[in-house]
């Protein structure tokens, strides 16, 4: 396959995603979060560096690796840094074996690339209409409401929403449903339902398929962060939820919660956390927030876009990770250079992805020349490499020997 049939089928096979992810991308960035990349321009470089050639993206491109799309690649950017870095030497191996020389990366190519690779988590895969129309039965939504000759009258008929009706805005007219059905679900002796990994998406698959064939009003699909973060103020979700411990303590930090899925699989599962939620909000005298327009839509980029920056790093214990990682030994104590090159003062200021580039160009060189310094590869968890990036963007200066000794 060439380069721009590749290119052409990854697109096809994301639909409109990366348009929007850019949009969002775009956006004005959450207070803390600094965005670095371009994910259109990652999509062209997963094609052009050759990484679609052993990874595919929901099922187009090679499979000698993981499928990024799907499972491999999740999370924050030091989660999906450290997989990047961990995964470098089988990488390698492998590449050689089929005798591919590593991509290297310049400019901002490394920050592009890894753009794409988070807003892939963004959007959603397809549902199955089939089983979210089993779905509907057994999660008692058919004993309340109806959808063509099926169902029940209690609530509102659900096959009136249009085909085009965007996930995002289903889930939004669920939860703002919520103490409604909840409560007659009580009266009928009936539990709220739960969802389970693609559950949600394949029963809103179910529902858009059921609905009228007429065109909804337009929706912005990807948010708008500035406003999600002021909506997520506003609506008292920081009364109860921090994110990094900037909020209330209640219930979970929001960026510290392991958050996986897409954004309408994310809307699952904060129905799942209605009951715990409402009766949470009833004791310290909240009402349950209401959202209209594309207000759901915009928190959930808001939380989105804040989780990118992940935890905050500490340059002390990138220090010391400076040591245990055994770079010391090749770059020296100040990053005055040795075996390896120096770094003192090379990297001051500069952004993460920058400098885990600059670690990704220079791999080559430390597979060749670590086993003569009887040094193992140094694998990271992404708080460790978070902390080291962060300790290399204060330059190794002076302080760097005493530090980096541990003393």
């Amino acid at each position: 396959m060439t380069r721009r049939r590749a290119t052409a089928a990854l697109a096809l096979a994301l639909g409109f995603a990366l348009a929007a992810g850019f949009a969002l991308a775009a956006a004005a960035a959450p207070e803390g979060a600094p965005w670095h990349g371009d994910p259109i321009r990652g999509q062209a470089l997963f094609v052009s560096k050759r990484c679609v050639g052993c990874h595919a993206v929901r099922g187009t491109g090679g499979r000698i690796g993981p499928d990024l799309g799907r499972t491999a690649v999740k999370g924050s950017f030091p989660e999906i840094a450290a997989g990047l870095w961990n995964h470098s030497v089988v990488m390698h191996e492998k590449m050689r074996e089929f005798r591919v020389a590593p991509p290297t990366f310049d400019g901002n190519e490394l920050a592009d690339l890894i753009a794409f690779l988070y807003f892939l988590n963004y959007f959603d895969e397809p549902g199955d209409p089939r089983n979210g129309k089993a779905l509907f039965a057994e999660k008692h939504c058919i004993r309340c409401h109806a959808v063509g000759r099926e169902g029940g009258m209690i609530g509102p008929r659900l096959d009136a929403i249009p085909r085009g009706t965007p996930p995002l805005r289903i889930a939004q007219a669920l939860w703002n449903h919520g103490p409604a059905m909840t409560g007659a679900m009580r009266r009928m002796k009936l539990d709220p339902p739960r969802f389970r990994g693609n559950e949600f998406l394949d029963l809103v698959a179910f529902l858009r398929s059921q609905g009228q064939r007429a065109a909804p009003r337009e929706f912005r699909s990807a948010g708008d962060p500035e406003k999600g973060r002021r909506l997520f103020s506003a609506k008292g979700c920081m009364r109860c939820h921090a994110v990094f411990g900037q909020g209330g303590g209640v219930g979970p930090d929001l960026g510290l919660t392991e958050l996986r899925g897409s954004v309408t699989q994310l809307a699952g599962t904060m129905w799942n956390h209605w009951p715990a939620m409402s009766s949470a909000m009833q004791a310290m005298g909240m009402r349950p927030p209401v959202f209209v327009d594309d207000e759901l839509g915009d928190v959930f980029a808001y939380l989105f876009l804040a989780r990118y920056a992940g935890p905050p790093s500490d340059p002390a214990r990138g220090a010391a990770m400076y040591t245990r990682g055994g770079c010391i030994r090749c770059h020296g104590a100040g990053g005055e250079g040795g075996v390896g090159p120096r770094l003192s003062g090379r990297m001051v200021g500069e952004a993460r992805e920058a400098i885990l580039q600059r670690m990704w160009n220079h791999a080559p060189r430390m597979w060749e020349r670590m086993p003569a310094q009887g040094i193992t590869w140094p694998r990271f968890e992404p708080s460790e490499l978070a902390d080291l990036l962060s300790f290399l963007a204060e330059g190794l200066d002076a302080r760097a020997p005493t530090r980096a000794r541990g003393k």
